[in-house]
């Protein structure tokens, strides 16, 4: 079940560990479609996620994700059901803040659909460089199984560099994990087509993992 939880789970692209507190104004029942694929250390994993605007402030999301170690276990796969709930507009106050709640099941390829872990996340996201950009701050409690419940922290940081490409970076720690992960974001069509490719490291009780990541993005459908 490790090959399907971890930072195969859900998030706001194009970032992996940090959830984002931006209402779009356009987004009111609009769908969107979020496919990205990475590696990290032994691990591969492919991922696809609609999502579903019922209104700026208020979206959910189906994640599903395939994931393998290598190991003999073979492929695992993962559902995430997330649904967010923001409280402001970022483009009026200049910062926004709301809930996210998680679900997840995962299965191996010899067992069942359990329950595999739930999650609260508080979002905070604040406007920088007149809005070429944003910083991103996150806290969480979650439980993966039977294991404690867990605190977690992440920060990201993004702004456009370039005419529709953004740069962006964040670092979060969760138990005794801390993850870092920053790469580049394109709009081939502003606001309705992205791609990202990044890079990532994690590191656990002293184990380094290094990966890859690269996803499509469409939006407003």
């Amino acid at each position: 079940m490790a090959a399907a939880s971890g930072n195969a789970s859900g998030n706001d692209r194009p970032y992996q560990a940090t959830w984002l507190a931006v209402a779009d104004e356009d987004d009111e029942g609009t769908w969107s479609v979020e496919t990205w694929a990475t590696s990290l250390g032994p691990r591969r994993t492919f991922n696809v996620a609609p999502e579903y605007a019922f209104q700026p402030t208020t979206m959910l999301q189906l994640e599903m994700a395939r994931a393998t170690d290598g190991g003999a276990s073979g492929w695992s796969t993962l559902a995430e059901l997330e649904f967010k709930q923001l409280f402001n507009h970022i483009a009026r106050d200049g910062y926004g803040w709301g809930v996210v709640f998680t679900y997840t099941g995962a299965k191996s390829t010899d067992s069942g659909w359990k329950r595999d872990e739930w999650s609260v996340k508080l979002p905070l996201s604040v406007s920088l460089w007149e809005g070429d950009g944003y910083v991103h701050l996150n806290a969480s409690r979650g439980q993966q199984g039977e294991e404690p419940a867990r605190w977690g922290v992440a920060m990201a940081l993004e702004r456009e560099v370039w005419n529709r490409t953004r740069l962006f970076g964040e670092v979060a720690r969760e138990g005794s994990t801390t993850f870092v992960h920053g790469g580049v974001r394109y709009w081939a069509k502003r606001d309705r087509l992205a791609i990202d490719f990044s890079l990532q490291r994690e590191r656990t009780d002293g184990t380094t993992r290094n990966g890859a990541i690269i996803g499509i993005g469409w939006y407003d459908l």
